[in-house]
This record gives structure tokens, C-alpha cells and sequence, in this order.
């Protein structure tokens, strides 16, 4: 399978061959290059990576003809966005639901990026009949992953929010390709390209969005903090919220992830491959909104501590707020402990967080973190399962 061959099929199905520009090519060929010379991945695994590719080429099609056909949707900005990031696995899908539960908010829902033309609107956000199917699409895969009692470690609604990189993915430049990847090579490309291209088209597709249904958007992608400073530029008026919770627990659950997505095109993992390229990542986590935060000033920032969420998370709503300038409104409040009654911590299982056979040792994670624990008092888990 080549490049053109996938370009060939999203064509074919979306009726459109104008893909707003070439931003997307190189990262898709490295990808593709990445699948076809690795050794041990499977026709089924490559087709599930290559059925992924096509759907986001399909989407990016779909938008860039109608922002063709309606071009006036660009005239209005996205204003003061409400950003959540930081390492993985710290509570930002967590943030970001609640955030959800504000009708003056708009939050990038997972149906909706993926499919995202026409715009929904507001009375049909969560009743369209392609969220639907989305929602049948993902109770099914629920059910056969409990059957084979496997927890999920990462879940989204289809009618709930979802990460910017399910958006940025279609211009190629997304964290979520490389957790499919055998080989290094689009993760080390991905540290250093020039983002710019992925957060515009991000920009225009929630201008798109907004067109229909508005809000003040609610975004949440812990790599936005490996991006920051394209984010930054890209949205000048963003509020910042970094989530914060103990490293050496999240980076236990991201590695876990990490197999675990390796393992769907069936290619041989490297151990230490994997683990070099996870230390990486959690680096750049840390490292890169740390350089941002002394030039810009913490005034930018609220810092979300999952331990507080977890123990008040009306509290830290409340601070959050604040801090946003913005009204937290009662029934705003009684929507958030709503959806918190219906869905415990461990609604979808219980995932590990433990670094026993992950490959890395708390050793090897304590110079990556010795700067972020020093500049934050972030509370430990050491005695928590």
C-alpha cells in the first residue's frame, strides 16, 4: 500500500480530491513507510491503521469543501479557549467532563471530530443520528473488550468530549498515529516538525463547528504541553490548565497504553524501544510547558491537582472558575455532581498503575520529573493502589 493509494480511497468515498494544501503528506508517509517495512505486522493490523488513515483523510476532504462552500465561517475567531494538558493519565478527561456540563461551554465531542460535516446543531449535538451510530459503534466494542476482560484504560463517550488530536490527526501531526507505530521514527519526527499546520486546521474545524452550535470551547490533549508554544501562537487568548498528578503513577499507566496500542497491528515490540521513546515523550511532557510557564508567567496557568479533584471536584471547579473568570453557575454545579453519580472511577474496570514488568524503574523516571516535582507540590501515591 502507498500514500496515493489511501489519498485514492478517501477521495473515491468523500466525492472531493482538494485537501486544502499538503500539510498532511510527509506524516502520512512516514506512517505508512513505518507499517510497510516493520517487521511482524499483520494484513489485519495494517488494514485496521490503513481503514484509520482513510477516515481521516475523508474527514479533512469533507471540511476543507465546506469551508469552500462556506467560507464565512472563518470570519469568527475562537476566543479564549479553555485548554487542559499535561502528562498523560492525570485526570484531564475527568476535568474535561465536567467542564462539559456548562451549557455556555462547547467541548470537541468524540463523534463529531471524527465526523465532522455538516455541523450539528444545538439541538441535535448529541441526538444526530451519526452520534448514534457512534454510540452503538463504541457500546459493541465495550462489550467485547469486558467479555475478554479487558479494562479499559482510556474511554470517551461518543457524545462526550475528546482530545484535540482525534482533530489534529487528519493533518498527521497527532500523538494518537504514533501510539500505533513499531519503529520510532514518527515519534522522533513528531518532537520537532513544525505543528503550525495541524492547530490551524484544529482552528478552522472548531470554527466550522462553532458555526452551528457555539460556546466558549473546552479543549482537552495532554500534548498540547509538547506543542505549547504552537498553541500559544495559535491561540494567543488560550487559558491554560495543567493537570497534575503523580508522575511515576502516570507514566506506569501511559507505558500500559503504550503496549497495548503497539500490539493492534500485531509487529514485534521492542521493549526498550518502547521505553526509550515513552521517556521521550513524558520529557518533552514536562520539560516544554515548563520553559512556556517562566517565559509567559504563571498568570497563564491553573494549576487542575488530581489528588483535590479527586477528593472535591466541585471545590476545584470552583477554583477553576475563578480563576477563568467565569460564572459557575448552581445548576452547573448540580450537572457536575450528576454526572459524577453516574459515573464512579472505576465504571469501565479498574486500570494498574504500577511500574512492575512495565520495563522502567522509578529510577529511571526521577531525573525526567526532578525539575516538575520541585517547582510543584504535587502529592504522592506511593501507599495507593
Amino acid at each position: 500500500m502507498t500514500v496515493d493509494d489511501l489519498v485514492a480511497r478517501a477521495c473515491e468515498r468523500a466525492g472531493h480530491d482538494d485537501f486544502g494544501g499538503g500539510s498532511w503528506r510527509e506524516g502520512l508517509q512516514l506512517l505508512v513507510d513505518s507499517c510497510e517495512s516493520a517487521p511482524g505486522i499483520n494484513s489485519g493490523g495494517r488494514e485496521f491503521v490503513y481503514g484509520q488513515f482513510v477516515d481521516a483523510l475523508w474527514n479533512r476532504l469533507r471540511v476543507v469543501d465546506y469551508v469552500k462552500g462556506h467560507p464565512s465561517v472563518l470570519d469568527t475567531p475562537v476566543e479564549r479557549p479553555l485548554v487542559v494538558l499535561g502528562l498523560p493519565r492525570t485526570g484531564t478527561s475527568l476535568a474535561s467532563y465536567l467542564l462539559d456540563q456548562d451549557p455556555l461551554r462547547r467541548s470537541l465531542l468524540t463523534w463529531e471530530a471524527q465526523d465532522s460535516i455538516p455541523p450539528s446543531t444545538p439541538d441535535t449535538l448529541r441526538t444526530d443520528a451519526r452520534c448514534l451510530k457512534k454510540k452503538a459503534e463504541l457500546d459493541a466494542l465495550a462489550e467485547g473488550l469486558k467479555a475478554a476482560n479487558i479494562p479499559l484504560v482510556h474511554w470517551d463517550e461518543a457524545d462526550g468530549p475528546t482530545e484535540c488530536l482525534f482533530v489534529q490527526n487528519q493533518d498527521f501531526k497527532a500523538y494518537l498515529w504514533e501510539a500505533f507505530m513499531p519503529t520510532p521514527a514518527y515519534a522522533e519526527w513528531l518532537l520537532h516538525t513544525d505543528m503550525s499546520s495541524a492547530y490551524a486546521y484544529e482552528r478552522m474545524v472548531l470554527q466550522v463547528l462553532q458555526s452551528r452550535t457555539p460556546g466558549t470551547w473546552s479543549l482537552k490533549m495532554p500534548s498540547h504541553a509538547v506543542h505549547i508554544e504552537t498553541l500559544l501562537a495559535t491561540y494567543p487568548d488560550v487559558r491554560i490548565v495543567w493537570a497534575h498528578r503523580d508522575p511515576f503513577k502516570s507514566a506506569a499507566s501511559f507505558l500500559r497504553l503504550n503496549y497495548l496500542s503497539r500490539a493492534a497491528t500485531g509487529a514485534d515490540i521492542d521493549v526498550a524501544m518502547t521505553v526509550g521513546n515513552v521517556l521521550c515523550q513524558l520529557r518533552a511532557h514536562v520539560d516544554r510547558p515548563l520553559a512556556a510557564r517562566r517565559r509567559i508567567g504563571d498568570d497563564r496557568f491553573f494549576d487542575l491537582h488530581y489528588a483535590e479533584l479527586m477528593r472535591d471536584p466541585i471545590a476545584v471547579m470552583r477554583s477553576l472558575y475563578e480563576w477563568a473568570g467565569d460564572d459557575l453557575t448552581p445548576s452547573t454545579e448540580r450537572a457536575m455532581l450528576g454526572w459524577l453519580d453516574a459515573h464512579p472511577q472505576d465504571l469501565h474496570g479498574v486500570a494498574p498503575y504500577s511500574l512492575d514488568g512495565s520495563g522502567v524503574t522509578r529510577g529511571d523516571l526521577e531525573p525526567i520529573f526532578d525539575e516538575y516535582l520541585s517547582v510543584f507540590d504535587i502529592e504522592l501515591e506511593e501507599d495507593k493502589p
